[in-house]
């Protein structure tokens, strides 16, 4: 008897730890597993998500002015088809939701894709009034930081280029513009999808977010920076262009050879001078510049609702690397970033310092009782430099679109401030860059724009920048 109440008690101990097991398991699913499964990249086949595709009319997405860009409509058989409005311009940004064909989703429809089937909001007082209204099937409504306009100029600008451009609020990190060229239309994926998957110019790519660039000259803005911060001297400095400069027997030359004399830090930076910045990178030092890229992102990727690139800086050699600090003080060597980058550092400059954390997503309401569920609030992300720095640098670019190699990005009434590169690129003519902010007084938009194989930034980059620029401050 002795022995079988010892075995009931050990029996019982151990469902007892089973059940408890089970419980424990269950409650770490509900509370720290359940959006990853749910939004996991493998939801193509989560068939939970399939089932709810079929019967929830899936939400609108929207500009920031109520324009809608996509939305489902249902067709005689019943079934639900996906009308992307402004398909071309939008395609890489809004992406496309085919996961009922097994097809997945991109872009901002896989990023909002639970808003946009109605699974988000715990509101008890709004399920009861979606019920009662018998109108529960019907998906949240997405509205976008993007003006439509804007982004319709920016891509009109980029036809026939190959290249990207991203616009945004410096103030806010909201962005307000974000094209990707050549683009494909969404509305024909059904029937050109492997076509368009393994397009050889790579349409569905985001370069905006995902194409990874040298910087050129635009780097300058970098080691500007770091020269202002850590050897404040250099901006009392004078150099003298011979067209070119040696480096450890390694001869490294201005764009097209241009000797541009003496000159000082401002002119240097004005002109783009590549010897003068060479230089001053070798002052500054690998690992001063390398904690100023560190600074502004560069070693990092960009955090935003959709897919991003890392961004590469791989570590200066602290010993015999000069050749190597001479390439990365010039934007060159193997420094790798991406169109929405450069945009963010331009805005650190033009915000004080400061670099806001870029978002997407305005705002998520449900169209049944016009509430809003979710709403973006601005967060900073970086803040590389000092705004005494920031102010300096904001002169500096100033000057360079006033008199030097930008100013093809001027506006007749507003100030603009930029800087351009031009990016070698051994597959072909150099990458045309430019970014830059207006009006330099009080900056509300910093635009980034990068045309492959373009060649001179201030003459190609530039006046797309100025326009898009030009188009949003005098609407």
């Amino acid at each position: 008897m002795h022995n079988l109440n010892r075995n009931i008690k050990i029996l019982f101990c151990f469902f007892s730890i089973l059940f408890f097991s089970l419980i424990a398991y269950l409650t770490y699913f509900q509370l720290y597993e359940r959006e990853k499964l749910i939004t996991s990249s493998y939801s193509v086949y989560n068939r939970r998500l399939i089932e709810q595709e079929k019967k929830i009319l899936r939400g609108s997405i929207l500009d920031r002015n109520g324009i809608v860009l996509a939305k489902s409509i249902i067709e005689a058989d019943g079934s639900q088809k996906r009308e992307y409005l402004d398909g071309p311009a939008f395609a890489q940004v809004i992406g496309y939701s085919r996961r009922i064909y097994q097809q997945g989703n991109a872009g901002i429809e896989k990023a909002y894709d639970r808003e946009l089937l109605g699974m988000v909001g715990n509101d008890p007082i709004i399920i009861l009034r979606k019920l009662v209204l018998a109108k529960g099937q019907v998906g949240d409504n997405v509205y976008l930081t993007i003006d439509k306009t804007l982004q319709d100029l920016a891509y009109k600008e980029m036809e026939g280029k190959k290249g990207a451009v991203v616009a945004l609020n410096p103030k806010t990190g909201e962005i307000l513009a974000m094209v990707s060229t050549p683009s494909y239309d969404p509305n024909t994926l059904g029937e050109n999808w492997k076509e368009i998957m393994t397009s050889p110019d790579k349409v569905v790519l985001n370069r905006a977010t995902q194409g990874l660039y040298p910087p050129g000259s635009v780097f300058k803005i970098v080691t500007a920076s770091a020269a202002l911060t850590y050897k404040p001297e250099l901006y009392n400095k004078t150099f003298n262009c011979k067209g070119y400069i040696i480096v450890d027997g390694n001869k490294i030359s201005d764009y097209e050879g241009i000797a541009h004399g003496i000159l000082d830090f401002k002119k240097a930076f004005y002109v783009s001078c590549n010897s003068a910045f060479i230089e001053i990178g070798l002052n500054v030092g690998s690992e001063n510049l390398q904690t100023m890229a560190y600074n502004f992102g560069l070693d990092r990727q960009v955090p935003l609702e959709i897919d991003t690139a890392k961004n590469q800086f791989p570590p200066l050699p602290t010993v015999g690397g000069k050749v190597a600090l001479a390439e990365t003080s010039i934007g060159q060597g193997k420094i790798l970033v991406t169109p929405l980058t450069m945009a963010l550092v331009a805005s650190a400059v033009a915000n004080d310092g400061v670099i806001m954390k870029p978002y997407l997503m305005r705002y998520v309401v449900d169209p049944i009782s016009c509430t809003v569920i979710e709403k973006s609030t601005p967060s900073q992300y970086l803040n590389p430099i000092s705004k005494e720095v920031a102010n300096t640098i904001k002169e500096l670019t100033i000057g360079a679109v006033r008199e030097g190699t930008g100013t093809a990005a001027q506006i007749p009434g507003i100030t603009v401030a930029g800087k351009t590169g031009t990016a070698e690129n051994p597959h072909g003519k150099p990458h045309a860059w430019f970014v830059g902010f207006a009006p330099a007084e009080s900056p509300q938009i910093v635009v980034s724009v990068i045309v492959e194989n373009g060649g001179a930034g201030g003459e190609v980059a530039a006046p797309i920048a100025r326009d898009i620029i030009k188009a949003y401050l005098t609407k």
